[in-house]
């Protein structure tokens, strides 16, 4: 039994490769293409080979083909189909045969390893056992110790939960705290508003204020200074008529007195 199921696992995995690199749909090719680079499936050389000489094949499986050849061999410099046919002929296929064993040379193979096979088995089986005992006396002992220290293990957990009730416990009160910052925060800033708007308000009002004081101190100063011109005028016509009155009178005095003087003259 062993030696069919190993038999057919071989065949089932060389067959798989040619089939669907054979597949008549251009999608399924493509993907056999790239799986047998990405795996490494030497067995899938020749099948690739042939895609890439098949005349009718798609260009991109073409183009996987050639990468996973590439990704298999290593042989990057070839890339037109007759190079890798030539390269295939004279070293490929020894290299990477299309199946990984010759049918006779797989089951003398197998019939040959079939007594080491079970005596591995029986080895396996008791290396098995040992393996179970030496888990069940390893998780016999953990048992024993975790009784042991369960108690401590307790006591450090309940520290360790009233550790966490505190750092909850400041959590919250630090989110309370902030939030109430926020709130000063938002306060603050709304009374700062209304104070810049009072001293906008405040400050226009002044504006207003002075104006109104200039143009009435303009006023003010036009009506003063009319009014001294005014009474500079006054007093000013009131000089000029008294100057006029006395220089008529010592013209007359003088008129009078050179009068006199002809009249004096013209009697002697």
């Amino acid at each position: 039994m062993p030696t069919l199921f190993a038999l057919a696992l071989a065949f089932a995995q060389q067959g798989g490769d040619f089939e669907l690199l054979e597949h008549m749909n251009p999608k399924v090719r493509l993907h056999a293409a790239e799986d047998a680079g990405l795996l490494n499936r030497t067995t899938a050389v020749r099948s690739l080979i042939g895609r890439l000489e098949d005349p009718s094949e798609q260009p991109d499986v073409k183009a996987k083909a050639l990468e996973s050849l590439v990704s298999i061999t290593g042989r990057a410099d070839l890339k037109e189909a007759p190079a890798w046919k030539a390269w295939w002929e004279a070293e490929g296929k020894t290299r990477f045969p299309p199946t990984a064993f010759a049918p006779e040379e797989l089951l003398k193979q197998i019939s040959a390893n079939d007594d080491k096979n079970l005596s591995k088995v029986t080895k396996a089986q008791q290396d098995v056992r040992s393996v179970a005992i030496t888990l069940a006396v390893a998780m016999f002992l953990f048992i024993i110790v975790m009784f042991f220290f369960v108690g401590h293990v307790s006591s450090k957990i309940k520290g360790w939960r009233e550790l966490v009730n505190r750092a909850e416990i400041y959590i919250k009160h630090s989110q309370e705290l902030t939030e109430r910052t926020d709130g000063i925060a938002a306060e603050l800033d709304a009374k700062k508003a209304e104070v810049a708007s009072f001293l906008e308000k405040l400050r226009k009002e002044h504006e207003e204020a002075i104006a109104r004081r200039g143009d009435d101190l303009g006023t003010q100063l036009a009506h003063d200074l009319r009014m001294e011109l005014q009474t500079l005028r006054q007093k000013a016509e009131r000089e000029l008529d008294q100057t006029v009155t006395d220089l008529k009178t010592q013209i007359e005095a003088s008129a009078r007195r050179a009068a006199s003087e002809v009249r004096d003259r013209l009697a002697k």
